[in-house]
């Protein structure tokens, strides 16, 4: 075969497993399943799941990246005492994408529009883990009247670009900090059909270690959640907003956070460190650095609240409510302890 035909030949299989990713990922995107169920938000449609009965509800905002799936079993379990919602952000999941901005107040907007269509007003217990920890922060500063407690599952900081800021250059580059590359790098492999191919190579990754006690239909929709090209763009799209000061302004400017008690998770420092090493080209000292500096800012959510307490979830890695959801149930027992005694007195 000549040059040019190998190159024909190449760009012809590209074009087919685009083409195969892209008709796969919409046949699956088309069939929500069960037990969630969609409803139209200002004229998009949004994937959620709501359980049990009683109040305060429980509401979950995911990760970045995330659906509410990972958040099944956690929600299965709270929903025998209350009422519990899980839902896909816009762009995620069964949600249908959103171009515009993915500003935290944007988002917690739309949350705010999903809770009065369901009719859910309040008082609600927030459960937000990472980049949905900064989301939940802005929903409680400009919902304060209904808000009963806020749970910050390793909250992302409003102000995480520290990190760049603090960090020498190389250390910052090295700690893979900055997630902009990887998301990019993902969605440059989704958009013409190779992270289907290289599945077995992508499972490999650190991330998806932490599925291996999820439900094997669980951690299958987690996967064909990254085939959708949508995933990545509103990915990346919510991250560097995220990083954004204009972002952190607003938010701080929203209004006051409500007098309600705060429970903050955070990972083991040791494991993370560890992590660090593993996955980069940093010495422990450096990988120590960075922890430092991550639990310096994650700190700042207890300034929030008088009640404010800051709980170690053991040997728990970031994904603190795949290694240890027993943390995470305690402490939103807790809060629901805590509002039905208020309610009585």
């Amino acid at each position: 075969m000549s040059f040019l035909q190998i190159v024909l030949l190449v760009l012809a299989v590209l074009l087919f497993l685009r083409a195969f990713n892209l008709i796969a990922g919409l046949r699956w995107y088309n069939i929500p399943p069960l037990p969630g169920s969609t409803i139209l938000v200002d004229g998009r449609r949004f994937y959620y799941t709501l359980k049990g009965s009683g109040t305060p509800t429980v509401v979950i905002e995911a990760g970045l990246g995330s659906v509410s799936p990972e958040w099944w079993k956690i929600q299965d379990s709270l929903s025998s005492i209350t009422q519990v919602l899980t839902y896909d952000r816009a762009g995620y999941g069964w949600s249908e994408y959103n171009p515009n901005a993915r500003t935290s107040n944007a988002i917690a907007g739309e949350l705010d529009a999903l809770l009065t269509m369901l009719g859910i007003d309040g008082p609600l217990i927030l459960v937000g883990h990472s980049q949905g920890g900064l989301y939940v922060n802005h929903f409680a500063r400009l919902h304060a009247e209904r808000v009963a407690g806020v749970v910050f599952v390793d909250p992302l900081s409003p102000d995480d670009d520290r990190l760049r800021v603090e960090l020498p250059p190389h250390i910052y580059k090295a700690s893979v900090a900055d997630k902009t590359g990887r998301i990019r790098a993902l969605s440059r492999l989704c958009a013409f059909g190779l992270l289907r191919v290289l599945k077995p190579l992508v499972k490999r990754a650190a991330a998806f270690s932490h599925h291996k006690d999820l439900p094997a239909e669980t951690a299958k929709t987690l996967w064909r959640h990254l085939l959708l090209p949508k995933t990545h763009k509103t990915m990346l799209g919510e991250y560097r907003e995220a990083h954004k000061a204009v972002n952190s302004e607003i938010l701080k400017r929203s209004g006051a956070f409500p007098r309600v008690p705060v429970k903050v998770l955070y990972h083991s420092p040791e494991k993370m460190i560890d992590e660090i090493v593993r996955r980069s080209s940093l010495g422990r000292e450096d990988a120590e650095r960075v922890e430092k500096i991550w639990q310096e800012l994650v700190r700042e959510y207890l300034s929030l609240s008088s009640e404010s307490e800051w709980i170690l979830a053991g040997s728990s890695s970031h994904f603190i409510h795949l290694d240890a959801p027993g943390v995470v149930l305690e402490a939103v027992e807790k809060l629901l302890d805590r509002a039905g005694k208020e309610k009585q007195g």
